[in-house]
């Protein structure tokens, strides 16, 4: 199983939300929810998680917009299953991501993610829909001047439990947040990933 792991966008490196108070209540929000889950479930277990994104940015201002070229990034992370049902499972996760270089640059970032895994048949079919929020945070230097270091997303995924300890998860993440410090100027990000997942 997984929590947000690569859904949550630190496939984006660039990409960055507002530091605003809606912001800050969200990071706030999934801070907390991750801490419920881990001190309250009886039912839970923690794993381990490999994957690759690719993504693209989005330019916008002006009445004009550029799509960038697609940029990928590796990523290994931990995360903790919580179950509340059948049919139910809460996964905060915490990942780091490894992305191209930008003119010989690293691009690497930090994720936390939240999850919520639904069995419409229950845990015995296998098969399950993921939406997720996550927050990512870039750690290779940037002008921030322009762009900002933190970014907030949103994901779906559809995965399968391939056995008691590993699960195959296949997403797609959009940037909720504009990455932008220029007024007038949007800049987003679209991504789409698969990850594997291992419960100890």
């Amino acid at each position: 199983m997984i929590t947000s792991f690569l859904q949550l966008n630190f496939y984006f490196l660039y990409l960055i939300p507002n530091t605003n108070l809606n912001l800050f209540i969200m990071r706030k929000l999934l801070l907390s929810i991750a801490l419920v889950s881990f001190c309250f479930s009886a039912n839970a277990q923690f794993g381990a998680s490999v994957g690759y994104g690719s993504g693209k940015a989005k330019v916008s201002g002006g009445g004009e917009s550029v799509t960038s070229d697609a940029s990928g990034a590796f990523a290994i992370g931990l995360f903790y299953d919580s179950e509340i049902s059948d049919n139910l499972d809460l996964l905060p996760s915490i990942a780091f991501g490894i992305g191209e270089k930008v003119e010989d640059e690293s691009n690497n970032s930090l994720a936390l993610g939240l999850g919520l895994q639904y069995y419409p048949s229950g845990k015995d079919g296998n098969f399950f829909i993921q939406p997720g929020l996550g927050l990512g945070f870039i750690l290779s230097d940037v002008d921030t001047d322009f762009i900002k270091k933190s970014a907030f997303s949103g994901s779906i995924g559809l995965g399968i439990d391939l056995s008691d300890n590993f699960t195959l998860i296949a997403s797609y993440a959009t940037q909720l947040s504009n990455s932008s410090n220029i007024d007038d100027i949007t800049i987003k990000a679209n991504s789409f990933g698969g990850s594997l997942l291992y419960k100890f």
